[in-house]
């Protein structure tokens, strides 16, 4: 990257002769990690409630349902043991997805309460 080559990027870098670094207007930006944004509810310095954005990247949602999915017990019959004492995979069952996903949904629901831990 060269001070005075401002090919691909936007106008403020041409008219500022510095490049912005701002993505999709600077070509030499590095690209941003996605991100999920979700709204949530709180008490505005006026008193009443107000609406306002959290935003995660995977690693931030992934440390917040890890906790929620370490609560799911799962119940091994003799089947599933006999098969880990082989060696083999054991699967879970359908219900006990529906366990995983609730539990992890409810972590991201209720990520604000501070009293919503089940």
């Amino acid at each position: 990257m060269t001070p005075t080559s401002f090919d691909g990027c936007g106008r403020r870098c041409r008219k500022s002769l510095t490049h912005t670094l701002v993505y999709g207007e600077c070509e030499h930006a590095p690209k941003p990690e996605p991100t999920v944004s979700m709204f949530h509810v709180y008490t505005d310095t006026d008193g009443y409630p107000s609406i306002g954005f959290d935003s995660y990247t995977v690693q931030q949602l992934a440390d917040l349902i890890e906790p929620a999915l370490r609560r799911v017990s799962v119940r091994l019959g003799p089947n599933a043991l006999a098969m880990l004492q082989r060696g083999e995979t054991v699967g879970l069952s359908g219900g006990e997805y529906a366990d995983l996903a609730r539990e992890a949904a409810h972590a991201i629901v209720h990520r604000n309460d501070p009293e919503a831990t089940r």
